[in-house]
């Protein structure tokens, strides 16, 4: 039997230099820029249905919202979007709050409140933010006007709550 060599093909450029390394190299930027512009919440989102006595119903959404700067810290939000049965949003409210945690606990340093209607029927009249040891919470009032009077008001509190261990509900 006869013994073969293994044959090894470089690529070489007209200067003679092997330019392999410049392809793997080039490749492996590429791949990081596609991979690092995803957001983070297309990769992470948990998703809650509520159903309220009046046939309404709230649908919550928690999103992490940045990559951590410090390995012990995020940044998320959770929105509660207020439907119809039809599935319509008739508004919407957003808590968003940062965190720091350590294993052994967790404190909200920073919370956030937004609220934004999505129906012309239903209009914002307050909305408050807050924070309490590993809690962040925003606090809104709706109202449904017909003909320009209000008949019904929603309130609406969602709370974003991040364990010692960093995990968000």
């Amino acid at each position: 039997f006869k013994k073969f060599k293994s044959k090894t093909y470089r690529i070489y450029n007209r200067r003679g230099e092997l330019i392999m390394k410049k392809i793997i190299t080039l490749l492996t930027i590429v791949s990081s820029i596609l991979f690092l512009s995803l957001p983070v919440s297309a990769l992470d989102q948990k998703k809650e249905i509520i159903k309220l006595d009046n046939g309404y119903y709230l649908e919550t959404i928690i999103e992490e919202t940045s990559m951590a700067r410090a390995a012990n810290q995020k940044t998320a939000r959770k929105t509660a979007n207020y439907k119809n049965a039809q599935g319509t949003t008739m508004f919407s409210v957003t808590v968003t709050g940062t965190f720091t945690y350590t294993g052994s606990s967790s404190t909200c340093t920073k919370s956030i409140a937004s609220a934004t209607s999505k129906n012309a029927n239903w209009k914002i009249s307050s909305k408050s933010a807050s924070k309490s040891g590993n809690k962040a919470t925003a606090k809104a009032t709706a109202k449904r006007y017909v003909d320009g009077t209000a008949v019904e008001t929603q309130n609406c509190t969602v709370t974003l709550i991040c364990s010692s261990n960093g995990s968000l509900k």
